[in-house]
């Protein structure tokens, strides 16, 4: 999901239910929802080393879940989510969950605790094609920001507090850094991997954020921390980052800063800032994100971008989008530093 369902809720307290039984009321009703947002892009490239310069992008999804409550106040539930096109595994996250008065717990194929609860800045057009986007690279030559991600969608156990006074605490434990489509020959999902395949795991993921409201202001904060253990000859890798977002008569401003270092020992520092403005359907918005990488090698690359674009609601779960990109720095794929225009214009529909 790496974003729009749980990665939001997971700044709402989580539902308070009593726990002293087993007996289930009703079975689990599973019910079907999701989304499709795609755009149009073209990009001008000083380097194009044969590249067309328009394409299709998209990112969706169809999502299967449902819950029940227990004659005893328990929460139990369960969600898959398919792939609506992909060249590698179908299913992106699937896992159940058990949530009462004392949290939630989820178990199976589902992002960490750090990364769910993270809060970063606004994107100026829609989420997926923010600087900050999880999901969708413009250009597909730059990096962009990140929360703490070491785990993935690898196969964990998350638990979440309950909301105190505006603040939840969330950790995930992750024994290998892989997911169900396999793992040094095995499969994460159904058998034990070994620890001598060069992989990351014995991960633990660490989260903290605060949402609340004074007067007017809304403030959304967050910290993570994540740390593992590569089980080959590299280093142990380990992030932490922090975001801030502030929400005013219309205007959200907001940051996030990461770092991280990875097994091969490449320090990787980025971070984002950005303000949009949402009147009624329409919003408009801009955003600045920096890159530093600094691979144990050397060829260091440095990267600052900066995204302009605006949206308009046309009905419930119908958006229409759009802006312009524009990069400069080492793309990673020649060796001159190049600048780089992109312009988009998309839907997103959610059902």
């Amino acid at each position: 999901m790496k974003k729009i369902l749980y990665g939001t809720t997971a700044l709402v307290a989580v539902g308070a239910f009593a726990a002293t039984g087993s007996q289930a009321a009703e079975p689990i009703q599973v019910s079907v929802g999701g989304y499709f947002q795609t755009a149009f892009v073209f990009v001008d490239y000083d380097n194009d080393a044969g590249r067309r310069s328009r394409t299709l992008q998209r990112e969706a999804e169809i999502i299967f879940g449902g819950s029940t409550t227990l004659d005893n106040g328990l929460q139990v539930g369960v969600q898959v989510q398919l792939e609506a096109e992909t060249c590698g595994d179908q299913i992106d996250e699937s896992f159940v969950f058990l949530a009462g008065n004392w949290g939630r717990v989820n178990i199976g194929s589902e992002n960490s605790a750090a990364y769910l609860m993270a809060v970063a800045s606004p994107a100026p057009s829609y989420w997926a094609f923010g600087l900050n986007s999880p999901n969708i690279s413009i250009t597909g030559n730059f990096p962009h920001t990140n929360p703490v991600n070491l785990s993935g969608d690898s196969e964990k156990i998350t638990y979440f507090t309950p909301r105190f006074s505006g603040f939840q605490f969330g950790v995930s434990y992750t024994p290998d850094n892989c997911e169900e489509s396999g793992c040094g020959g095995t499969y994460s999902g159904s058998e034990f991997d070994t620890f001598a395949d060069g992989t990351t795991g014995d991960i633990f993921e660490v989260g903290v954020n605060y949402t609340g409201k004074w007067d007017a202001i809304e403030i959304q904060a967050s910290g993570s921390y994540g740390q593992g253990d590569d089980e080959g000859v590299g280093n142990e890798p380990e992030e932490w980052s922090a975001g801030l977002n502030v929400t005013f008569a219309g205007f959200t401003v907001g940051g996030a800063f990461h770092q991280a270092e990875s097994a091969a020992n490449t320090d990787t520092t980025d971070w984002n800032v950005g303000v949009r403005y949402a009147m009624g359907p329409w919003g408009v918005g801009i955003q600045y994100a920096q890159f530093e990488i600094e691979p144990a090698a050397g060829g260091d690359r440095d990267v600052k971008a900066v995204e302009v674009g605006g949206s308009y609601t046309l009905g419930p779960g119908v958006v229409l989008f759009g802006g312009i990109q524009y990069w400069d720095g080492d793309n990673g794929v020649t060796i001159a530093t190049e600048e780089t225009w992109a312009g988009f214009v998309g839907t997103h529909f959610a059902f």
